[in-house]
């Protein structure tokens, strides 16, 4: 059962790096990226245009709209990342500010 999870993997990690090929990405890079020859994404993207045919890959205006979601998702990632800092950080002063006695404020007037 063990051989077969990792055979799958492999074929997951293989179409990937066949469709980011086909997509236009340089096989130079993919080679150093996954540590692979360039003649072996070559072998990944002939036996995925066989297995799946090339329409099955997304479109220009495809790529660039999904490029774009990602774009926004990361900026709202940010944007929140940022934000639970500051509340943590308000959280940690007001929990220092509670453990500091003010002499002001003193409760045991005689």
């Amino acid at each position: 059962m063990r051989c077969m999870k990792s055979n799958i993997l492999y074929d997951e990690q293989r179409i990937k790096v066949a469709q980011e090929a086909l997509s236009g990405t340089k096989l130079s890079f993919l080679a150093r990226k996954y540590s692979v020859s360039p003649s072996t994404i070559t072998n990944w993207v002939k036996f995925y245009k066989e297995r799946f045919g090339e329409e099955s890959l997304p479109s220009v205006s495809e790529r660039i709209d999904d490029s774009k979601r990602l774009q926004e998702l990361e900026t709202k990632m940010d944007t929140a990342i940022k934000l639970l800092g500051e509340k943590d950080l308000e959280i940690q002063l007001l929990r220092e500010l509670l453990k500091k006695s003010n002499p002001a404020y003193k409760t045991n007037l005689k």
